[in-house]
């Protein structure tokens, strides 16, 4: 990558100069000396691995953009429906099995919910609310979508996989002749039948549920990194007046729910169609309260090494919080759509860490709040980076190391710090700020969408434009 044409801050340089004769490995007692000696060798890393830095780089990539949310608690109260606050809960599915859908309901799925037709009004915006109840989810229809994704749930803050693209889904052409369900063209025109897997769960009482999509934009797990849609970001819909399925038993509720693979702006919600059945099903209530959290995503080096280029030794979500009220009317088939909206309600700033990938204890400083990493876990552990193999939760609940309040925080001033304790004579006390223009950053800031590379691989250098 070239940074454009770079220039070396004249300080900067100087710094390298002073220290070329001395390497990190000598014995040196000055933690000011051996921090500067670090920083000099990370810059020239820096430049030798992606190329001159214009003096005009700057380093923050965020843009801010609001994205509604469900209240950081999991849980979106009705109005007089209690503090909101869930414990997590352990699910439990009761079996699986398949399903027989016949032509008639993948007829009216077709006829009503064509690829590229705007859908949003045969349905609305929801949460659930489980009772002490049974219930069963069939994904039994799949239209256009040329993303890989996995269809997941949140009951009680616990969040838990039901199904993958395609997996276990057959359909019946008229030839009589039976096919898996592949690629990215859905269930066809043509199809008489579908035998679509079910999944039964157990729910405890008065927990609040949603799904969600993590879909990957690069057609397959193992393409680009997983990108998050969820209910109440206006990406499922419980459908209106879809029909029932021949099979569901007779004295079951069914709630019909579509959703987007992804925020392309056709709002056909057909991408995936998956119903949930029981005796009853899970109330729909309409979302009357959304949190519109403003992110910033920090990413920091801890100069550990001077050539790691991965920046996940920290990752701290920043966000001014905002609330917003949802009115919704009903519709004469007893739905719902949204009516209008309140003002946004501002309600503080807090900080989430989502990775920790040194192994050094660090203390973070942000405006007027500070948070250790001893504080709450592990100090010399790697965690949520990769690091042996081990799963990176991007999302969700696993992903929040620790989450604090935070007051003081300017976004446009950046006034972030970490201040990193190494471990042996060598390592010194190094504090990383925001870096300037044109310097070597080991730390920048970007939106929440954009995921931390996994332990030691470094930042495409597409990411520096």
């Amino acid at each position: 990558m070239k940074l454009r044409n770079f220039v070396l801050f004249g300080s900067m340089a100087a710094v390298c100069a002073a220290f070329t004769s001395c390497s990190k490995g000598e014995e040196l007692f000055d933690s000011g000396y051996i921090v500067a000696q670090q920083k000099s060798e990370y810059a020239k890393n820096f430049e030798k691995k992606y190329g001159p830095i214009d003096p005009n780089q700057t380093w923050d990539f965020a843009t801010m953009e609001p994205i509604s949310t469900l209240p950081s608690t999991n849980y979106a109260g009705t109005r007089g429906d209690g503090d909101g606050v869930e414990t997590p809960v352990s699910v439990e599915l009761l079996s699986t099995s398949k399903m027989s859908i016949e032509k008639e309901i993948i007829d009216y799925m077709h006829e009503n919910f064509k690829p590229g037709v705007n859908n949003v009004k045969k349905g609305t915006p929801f949460y659930l609310k489980t009772q002490e109840q049974t219930f069963t989810i069939v994904p039994f229809y799949q239209g256009v979508a040329s993303y890989y994704w996995e269809l997941w749930m949140n009951i009680g803050g616990t969040e838990v996989q039901i199904w993958s693209k395609n997996q276990n889904v057959e359909y019946k052409t008229a030839d009589g002749e039976w096919h898996d369900l592949t690629g990215n063209n859905g269930i066809p025109d043509g199809a008489v039948e579908v035998k679509a897997p079910t999944f039964t769960y157990k729910a405890t009482k008065d927990k609040s549920l949603y799904f969600f999509l993590k879909v990957w934009t690069g057609g397959s797990k193992s393409g680009d990194e997983d990108k998050i849609a969820s209910s109440l970001e206006k990406m499922m819909l419980a459908l209106e007046g879809a029909k029932k399925p021949a099979n569901v038993p007779a004295d079951n509720e069914v709630t019909i729910i579509g959703c987007e693979d992804k925020n392309s702006g056709d709002n056909d919600y057909e991408d995936l169609v998956f119903m949930m059945y029981g005796k009853p099903t899970p109330p729909i209530i309409p979302t009357d309260e959304i949190e519109v959290p403003e992110t910033k995503r920090y990413m920091m080096e801890d100069l550990g090494t001077t050539d790691d280029f991965d920046f996940n030794d920290v990752v701290v979500d920043v966000e001014k919080v905002y609330t917003q009220k949802i009115y919704f009317k009903s519709l004469p088939n007893g739905g719902f759509e949204e009516d209008h909206r309140d003002p946004k309600v501002y309600k503080g700033q807090r900080a989430i860490v989502r990775a920790a990938g040194g192994i050094y204890d660090f203390t973070l400083t942000i405006g007027n709040t500070t948070w250790s990493k001893s504080d709450e876990l592990t100090v010399g552990e790697m965690l949520n980076t990769g690091w042996g193999g081990s799963t990176i939760y991007r999302t969700g609940k696993e992903s929040e190391l620790a989450k604090f309040d935070v007051t003081g925080w300017i976004p446009d001033d950046n006034n972030i710090s970490v201040t990193v304790v190494g471990q042996g004579p060598n390592d010194g006390v190094k504090t990383i700020k925001f870096p300037k223009k044109g310097e070597a950053p080991m730390m920048i800031a970007v939106d929440k969408k954009r995921d931390w590379m996994s332990e030691r691989s470094s930042v495409p250098e597409s990411w520096w434009y």
